[in-house]
């Protein structure tokens, strides 16, 4: 009997627990005098759901706006599609370099049913919005190329010698991937312009490659040149 109920209470509770929206991209480029980026959410659920899209800043002040979305919130039937639209209110944003944001997507799941036993998941969206200056529309492409290994005491080091920001999710010595700590898979997974990540104490005499995702989220791997 116990695991009847059990079964059923699972049921009810995975009815809302799956992700309800997907998004047209797992990035946003924002290029400089770009009027607006259009965000596609799409509701893949039997059920209407309600959205809120906000905007974290990752690397700025997080009490100064730089981008608006519109509709803020919205409701989302089955099966349908909403569009927002991404507009950059504040332009005091380097020119020399990518800025970076997290674009939230929130779902707002319907009331459940019931006697108030069950429960519904509000799932985040969470993506990267990178803003581009116009100086640097032309040069993204393969600019994972110039990602440099360097020494740093004991340690050995990746340095981004670029303006850009890159999203590395692994790094091989002679084709096997290396063991790294949560802080430096954090970083990699967000490499800024103009900095280094650390690799460890780490044999780096082999062969170096990086698994990095392009503007179209498509992984692709490059070799790591050795600094002169």
């Amino acid at each position: 009997m116990n695991k009847f109920i059990s079964i059923i209470a699972l049921c009810v509770f995975s009815s809302y627990a799956n992700a309800a929206f997907t998004l047209n991209s797992t990035r946003y480029i924002y290029n400089e005098g770009q009027q607006s980026v259009s965000v596609n959410i799409h509701n893949e659920s039997e059920h209407k759901y309600g959205g809120q899209v906000w905007i974290d800043n990752i690397d700025k002040n997080g009490e100064v706006v730089f981008f608006s979305p519109s509709p803020m919130v919205f409701k989302l039937n089955p099966k349908q599609k909403q569009i927002v639209r991404i507009v950059n209110i504040n332009d005091n944003l380097p020119k020399d370099r990518e800025s970076i944001f997290w674009l939230n997507v929130q779902e707002i799941p319907p009331a459940p049913k019931g006697d108030g036993g069950s429960l519904s998941l509000a799932i985040n969206n969470r993506v990267k919005l990178i803003y581009r200056p116009i100086a640097l529309k032309n040069g993204r492409d393969e600019a994972e190329n110039n990602i440099k290994l360097i020494n740093s005491g004991t340690d050995s080091c990746l340095e981004n010698t670029t303006p850009y920001y890159f999203a590395i999710s692994d790094v091989k010595i002679n084709g096997k991937s290396i063991d790294l700590n949560s802080d430096a898979k954090n970083k990699m997974g967000v490499f800024s312009p103009f900095s280094k990540v650390c690799l460890g104490n780490v044999n780096t005499s082999g062969n170096i490659t990086v698994t990095a995702f392009n503007d179209y989220g498509v992984a692709t791997s490059y070799t790591v040149q050795r600094s002169k």
